[in-house]
């Protein structure tokens, strides 16, 4: 079982959560308050333009290397 308990932990599985969000977007499914594919340009410094595809990959190399970082 793997637990998140520290903030470097707790910012991983928001990653991991985000771009689970953002690829459901994709597929047609909505969320109410601002998108996830926004919040995630946000996060990551992309630009208002950023199509989804590349957020989705910004994401996953955002994950990759937290999860590099940490060694879980």
């Amino acid at each position: 079982m793997w637990i998140a308990d520290t903030p470097k932990k707790i910012a991983f599985v928001r990653l991991v959560a985000l771009r689970g969000a953002v690829k459901m977007e994709a597929l047609g499914l909505k969320r109410s308050g601002r998108s996830a594919t926004v919040i995630a340009k946000e996060l990551l410094g992309l630009s208002k333009g950023a199509r989804r595809q590349s957020v989705i990959d910004a994401l996953t190399a955002a994950i990759e290397e937290a999860h590099a970082e940490n060694g879980s």
